[in-house]
């Protein structure tokens, strides 16, 4: 495809690429498998001695205060369990990749928790539609990776083609569209394949603006695409989400409705504690 063909040369001249969350499709994988072991995680997750000690010390923060310290990553997921430690694993790793020059004009810091809502939106929208929590919950945080390689390519002129559209994201892919032949959602497709993510993970966020033609993917794609609406949602309340047409759109594929939005908004106010905490590990 002529756009895939662009975003490819526009990432091999690139000097530096956001670095791969490389411990995260690890987990990921060891927890599709129901046989796996906390120990099995815990030596996947100890490989890395500062997501390690990231980890003891969130779990020993106040946050979970009231028991006895501990001392090792199998002994931390059997205390708070495996969603939590994934979605800890999924914060440390995943900020990483959102470090953006000042002089792009785009806060790295603002679109690391766009990112994190997202995810948690997403996995929300999973339980509805049976789908992978973990999953789709990595698409949604890794949905606009391909921000952060544009605005390390462009520098201030993306920062000024998507300011004026920061919470609607049909603007901007139409303005990225215009500007480059491409969008964001294409460029943090071709990322992840360099990353060599799973292919329903590539196709979900490259089609997560128009799940319709997301293929064999078109289920996970619209999971991020109401997850990514449900983000802006939370975050700017004042804006109504429920005149989206990309949002509406992706619904009727899933079969769900408005009573599933209030839903979504109701579990994030409810996790949003636990988000926030997340999001100050960036």
């Amino acid at each position: 495809m002529p756009e895939m063909e662009a975003v490819y040369k526009l990432l091999r001249g690139l000097k530096v690429l956001p670095p791969s969350p490389q411990v995260l499709p690890k987990v990921l994988d060891a927890l599709r498998h129901e046989q796996t072991t906390l120990e099995e995680v815990g030596e996947l997750i100890s490989l890395d001695p500062v997501l390690t000690a990231t980890l003891l010390h969130f779990c020993n923060s106040v946050y979970f205060s009231g028991r006895e310290p501990v001392a090792s990553v199998p002994e931390a997921i059997g205390r708070v369990g495996f969603q939590t430690i994934f979605a800890l694993v999924s914060a440390v790793t995943g900020s990483q990749s959102f470090n953006l020059p000042g002089a792009s004009g785009v806060d790295g810091s603002q679109l690391w928790k766009h990112s994190l809502t997202t995810a948690f939106a997403c996995k929300f929208v999973a339980e509805d539609i049976e789908a992978d929590g973990n999953l789709l919950f990595t698409a949604g945080l890794l949905h606009d990776i391909g921000r952060v390689v544009l605005a390390q390519a462009k520098g201030a002129e993306y920062g000024r083609l998507c300011h004026p559209a920061l919470s609607a994201g049909g603007e901007v892919t139409e303005r990225e569209k215009a500007a480059y032949g491409f969008t964001h959602a294409d460029v943090g497709a071709g990322l992840m394949e360099t990353w060599k993510l799973p292919d329903s993970l590539v196709l979900a966020v490259r089609f997560h603006h128009r799940p319709a033609a997301g293929g064999v993917a078109q289920k996970m794609a619209a999971g991020v695409c109401v997850g990514n609406a449900l983000a802006h949602r939370f975050e700017h309340p004042a804006a109504e989400a429920g005149g989206n047409p990309e949002l509406q759109g992706a619904l009727e594929l899933l079969a769900l409705g408005s009573r599933h939005l209030d839903v979504y908004d109701e579990q994030m106010q409810e996790n949003w504690e636990f988000v926030n905490r997340l999001i100050e590990l960036h």
